[in-house]
């Protein structure tokens, strides 16, 4: 029979196993199979076929057994046949891989291989065939075999790992999951699976639970029974019973088993809620249930989960039966069960009693305060919340939807939020059954204060909003005031203000702006949305007679001009030094000058313009070829700067560093010259005083200009061969010239000036020379001018006397 089985076996594989081998991953690519840590195929068995059958078509030899029972609760003995159409999970080729690993710890858990010393535990450790596990006061551990069964270890319970493929083939039950030393292990089968997870005591005793909950407890030699789903075979003593769900059975050592009893029936809750919903404020809230006492408790085990299966364990603690309430505080944000389960008399563990609770955070932002039950809210405040997939809320008594993030309350203004399960047995149930939040809101003020403005013409308010604490105002509650005056309305934005404190400025009709009448005003202070924040009725007095306004301020004087407006330029190459006052007047004009040289008359004109840009003075004058049977040197023009460094009072004293360039502007003019200097002057009612010196450099050596005669004009004392040297302006020259002014008329000026000179002529003599000047200036804006200079110290070529005419425009003297 056997040997036809096998043959059977090997035409199916040969066939591409068709009807017999479904591949579940891929076996060539080495690739695991989703949910196993390898690739894997799945197995029909046939009518008579054994595990060595199995073993040698796919693995090459019946020594590999042991692989057949990785994912499969199966016995495995000599001849033991399979049952037929048992599907089997198998792995695509020979490999070895740990039975079994730690899921999930919390911590004080140890482990130790076989043989070897115990070691603190770590999540994801590997545990080999006879390795074991201790957890110890605090320690809790989820062990999770290949074959996905899962045996979840409480405090203080020492097991040791069987495995799945550790039996050898000749035995005829299948291998136990773990061997109970000492302690607590809870059972629970993988998902899809219909077969049995095993614990064996370590004196006897084997329990082969067909279940998702059944509990094991093993203290001293007595070991007790626990079935909270499906059922499981209980065997000690050579005798064995089947515990059904919601029963217990115990056997102390080698003796059978007791007969199954039912458990301790499941707490009854205080209140009857299918889900218990509440706000964690900064994401932290509390857990809090209480349960009616049970008549026949010695103690309660409290249990609290992350997870319905009660695998992923937060807490876990048996207390007195004088306790009836349970309460966890400072817990984060999500879902968890709370299990609570009778410990009768007998130390039977009993049906647990379990509500689920949903913490949601809230974050207190935007004058939003939550509670684990309410919110307290400013109205133009914003509820934040942490959206859970698991729970769905709807605003007053408007539809559920998803958790939104936000809800702005200056939109909805909800009166309660209601939270509840999204699909969850209890919505359809009860579809009005909810967690109801109310929200409370906190009362938003306005203190006005109002008072007619200084120039009667306007109400000033002043408003201090209350209750606004950690508001935007200016963006949230945008406030306006609106003041009821004769006529009409009138309203105006509040603003600024630091505590709080806001402002505005309401201009008042005429009627109402009458000096001498008392006006009553009614004003009101309302948000963005038209909402009444505030309101008073004020009585603004009457307004003051208006006085006449005080004549505007005259202005300043303007300082006086110094010196004369345009004062006398000599057609000379030595002489043509210009009397300049620190601050030159604004003038334009245009002129001529003549002069007695060289035994006639010679004439040239010439055009002038001064002005100043605050203390800085800036004048230009230009003297053309001249005309005339005379000497004279050609056109030359001069470019000057002042500064006036200092000026005390009103001009009474004013003094400024000068400098001027004079450049030659044809081929017969004088070379370029600078002339550095400092003017200084003041006033003194209609006189003034100016005072010029300074020195005059040539820059480049000159040729003269038109020749001299045969000598000096008869008197003038001197040699006429000198003629044309003494027209070259002389290398350097000092120069010193005062002078002073009389207003004779408010349009009439009188000026008269000394003008002294040492010129170092190219042949090595000096020159010692001077000059007496006089003239008028007369008008306005357009003034004429008239001057004559006298030289009865005159140098070589230089004539006695030279007069000048001009006409202007300049400033109105003051």
């Amino acid at each position: 029979m056997a040997s036809s089985n096998g043959l059977s076996v090997a035409i199916a594989v040969l066939l591409g196993c068709a009807s017999h081998v479904v591949h579940v991953g891929a076996a060539s690519g080495r690739e695991p199979t989703p949910g196993y840590p390898e690739a894997v195929v799945q197995w029909g068995v046939q009518r008579g076929e054994t595990c060595d059958d199995i073993a040698k078509v796919l693995y090459g030899s019946s020594s590999h057994i042991g692989l057949i029972q990785r994912y499969n609760r199966v016995a495995c003995g000599p001849g033991t046949t399979l049952a037929e159409g048992t599907t089997l999970v198998l792995p695509a080729e020979v490999t070895s891989i740990p039975d079994a690993k730690i899921r999930t710890m919390r911590p004080d858990v140890r482990a130790r291989p076989a043989g070897g010393a115990w070691s603190p535990a770590t999540p994801g450790m590997p545990l080999l065939a006879n390795s074991s596990v201790n957890t110890l006061d605090e320690g809790r551990a989820d062990i999770e075999f290949v074959d996905r069964t899962r045996v979840l270890l409480a405090p203080n319970t020492l097991v040791v790992i069987h495995g799945t493929a550790s039996r050898t083939r000749v035995s005829r039950t299948p291998p136990a999951a773990v061997e109970l030393a000492d302690g607590e292990v809870k059972a629970a089968l993988a998902a899809l699976r219909g077969q049995t997870v095993d614990v064996v005591a370590s004196e006897g005793g084997r329990v082969s639970a067909s279940s998702r909950d059944t509990v094991v407890q093993r203290r001293g030699e007595r070991t007790t029974v626990a079935v909270f789903d499906g059922q499981a075979k209980v065997s000690s003593g050579g005798l064995s019973v089947v515990v059904p769900k919601d029963h217990g059975t115990r056997f102390v050592g080698r003796a059978p088993p007791a007969r199954p009893r039912p458990l301790p029936p499941a707490p009854e809750w205080t209140s009857t809620d299918a889900a218990s919903i509440a706000l964690a404020p900064a994401g932290l809230g509390a857990l809090s249930a209480s349960w009616k006492p049970a008549p026949q408790a010695a103690g309660y085990r409290v249990e609290v989960a992350r997870d319905p299966e009660f695998h992923d364990l937060v807490a876990r603690e048996e207390v007195k039966p004088d306790i009836v309430s349970f309460r966890a505080e400072q817990m984060p944000a999500g879902a968890y069960f709370l299990r609570v389960r009778v410990i009768d008399r007998e130390e039977y563990l009993g049906v647990g009693a379990v509500r689920r609770f949903h913490l949601v955070a809230a974050r207190p932002s935007g004058g939003v305060a939550p509670s684990a039950g309410e919110i307290t809210a400013n109205p133009y405040g914003i509820v934040e919340l942490t959206p859970s997939p698991a729970l769905e809320l709807a605003i007053d008594e408007g539809p559920f939807g998803p958790v939104p993030e936000r809800i702005d309350l200056l939109q909805r203004a909800p009166r309660a939020l209601r939270l509840r399960e999204r699909g969850g047995a209890a919505a359809e149930r009860l579809p009005d059954a909810a967690t109801s939040l109310p929200v409370r809101y906190t009362k938003v003020g306005a203190a006005i204060e109002a008072a007619r403005a200084a120039d009667g013409a306007a109400l000033e308010a002043r408003v201090a909003l209350e209750g606004v604490e950690g508001i935007d105002v200016a963006r949230r509650v945008a406030p306006r005031i609106f003041a009821h005056l004769p006529g009409g309305a009138r309203q105006a934005a509040l603003t600024g203000g630091e505590g709080g404190a806001l402002t505005a400025r309401i201009p008042l009709p005429p009627e109402a702006a009458r000096p001498g009448e008392a006006l009553r005003v009614r004003l009101v202070v309302a948000d963005g949305r038209g909402g009444v924040l505030g309101a008073r009725e004020v009585e603004l007095p009457a307004a003051p007679a208006a006085s006449p306004a005080p004549p505007a301020p005259a202005p300043p004087p303007a300082a006086p001009v110094l010196g004369a407006y345009l004062p006398l330029l000599p057609a000379s190459a030595v002489a043509d030094v210009l009397w300049l006052g620190p601050t030159p007047p604004a003038v334009v004009a245009a002129g001529a000058a003549a002069s007695r040289a060289g035994g006639g008359w010679v004439a040239a004109g010439q055009v002038r313009a001064s002005g100043a840009i605050g203390p800085l003075g800036l004048d230009v004058a230009l003297r053309s070829n001249p005309a005339g049977d005379g000497e004279a040197v050609g056109s030359a023009g001069w470019l000057g700067a002042r500064f006036r460094a200092v000026r005390l009072g009103r001009s009474a004293f004013e003094f400024a560093p000068t400098l001027r360039l004079g450049v030659p502007l044809a081929d017969a003019g004088p070379p370029a010259r600078v002339e550095p200097g400092v003017a200084l002057g003041g006033a003194a009612g209609r006189l003034t005083w100016v005072v010029n010196a300074g020195m005059r450099i040539r820059v480049e050596r000159g040729e003269g200009g038109a020749a001299g005669g045969e000598g000096g004009a008869a008197g003038d004392g001197a040699a006429g061969g000198a003629g044309r040297a003494a027209l070259a302006a002389p290398p350097t020259q000092g120069f010193l010239v005062a002078g002073g002014t009389a207003d004779a008329a408010p349009w009439l000026r009188l000026h008269g000036a000394l003008d002294l000179h040492l010129a170092h002529r190219d042949d090595g003599e000096d020159d010692v020379f001077g000059a007496l000047s006089a003239g008028a200036e007369a008008g306005g804006a357009l003034f004429g001018a008239l001057s004559v200079r006298v030289s009865p110290w005159r140098g070589a070529g230089e004539g006695p006397v030279t007069a000048q005419i001009a006409v202007g425009f300049r400033e109105a003297p003051p």
